[in-house]
């Protein structure tokens, strides 16, 4: 990929995907930096309150953006969580999930940040 994308996206899904067109996926990394990621901040508060139909609802508009986005490990785990969701696992588990997921996502949104002001400027 001409574009040189940080490794820890999933290039080989981005280049087939997109190419290298930087402009499409400068879109696709501020839209789930400016929407999917808060929304997924909103899900700790409906897991935390139990609203389970409101978390099901929350992850699974989530998971697309995840693949899209380039996040292929993180988009499995959301699907786990999901899964959890809909079986009715414990708050706790449910939580360790959230907080595992979000540790990886805290790693991965300075990155998504910095490429996106990277491909704005191409």
């Amino acid at each position: 990929m001409a574009l040189q994308l940080n490794p820890v996206l999933d290039v080989e899904y981005l280049d087939q995907a997109y190419g290298d067109d930087p402009v499409i996926l400068y879109m696709i990394f501020d839209a789930f930096l400016s929407d999917s990621y808060p929304r997924w901040i909103a899900l700790e508060n409906a897991l935390q309150t139990g609203d389970m139909k409101e978390s099901a609802s929350i992850v699974h508009g989530l998971k697309p953006s995840f693949t899209m986005t380039g996040l292929t490990e993180i988009r499995s785990e959301v699907e786990v969580l999901e899964k959890a969701i809909k079986e009715q696992e414990s708050d706790e588990e449910l939580m360790s999930m959230y907080k595992k997921i979000s540790g990886d996502l805290n790693v991965i949104i300075p990155v998504l940040e910095q490429e996106s002001a990277r491909l704005k400027q191409i």
